[in-house]
C-alpha cells in the first residue's frame, strides 16, 4: 500500500464499512507557511449488521487507549476527527479545523442622533 500523498486519497483508502483508527501526517501549506500536522481519524460506519452494532459499543471504548498509546510512543495529534463516514471528511473541512478563520470583533458604536 502506497501513502496517500492527499487528504481525497486518504479518504478512498479509509474501509466505509469497518471502523478504522488513522494517523496521518498531513504535509500542506497555508498563507505561504508549510506545516505536517499529525490528524487523527476514527471512523465508525453505521450499518445494519450485527459486527456493526458491536463495533459501535468497542470502538468508542477502545479509541481513548488508542490515543494514549500514540502519545506514549511520541505521536501526540493535532486535530482529531470523529466521522460516521470517511467521505465527511475533505481537504477543506480539514483546512477548517487547523486554521479556522478569525473573527473581528467589531465593539459597540453609538446611534446618531436624531436629527444630524
Amino acid at each position: 500500500m502506497t501513502v496517500p500523498s492527499s487528504i481525497t486519497e486518504l479518504v478512498q483508502a479509509i474501509s466505509p464499512m469497518d471502523p478504522r483508527f488513522v494517523f496521518y501526517r498531513y504535509t500542506h501549506t497555508y498563507n505561504g507557511v508549510e506545516s505536517s500536522p499529525l490528524l487523527f481519524i476514527y471512523t465508525c460506519p453505521s450499518n445494519a449488521s450485527r459486527k456493526a452494532i458491536r463495533f459501535r459499543m468497542m470502538y468508542p471504548l477502545m479509541k481513548r487507549s488508542v490515543l494514549e498509546i500514540a502519545e506514549k510512543e511520541g505521536l501526540k495529534p493535532e486535530k482529531k476527527f470523529e466521522v460516521e463516514d470517511p467521505s465527511e471528511i475533505t481537504e477543506q473541512s480539514v483546512l477548517d479545523e487547523l486554521h479556522p478563520k478569525v473573527e473581528v470583533k467589531k465593539g459597540f458604536s453609538r446611534p446618531k442622533r436624531p436629527g444630524r
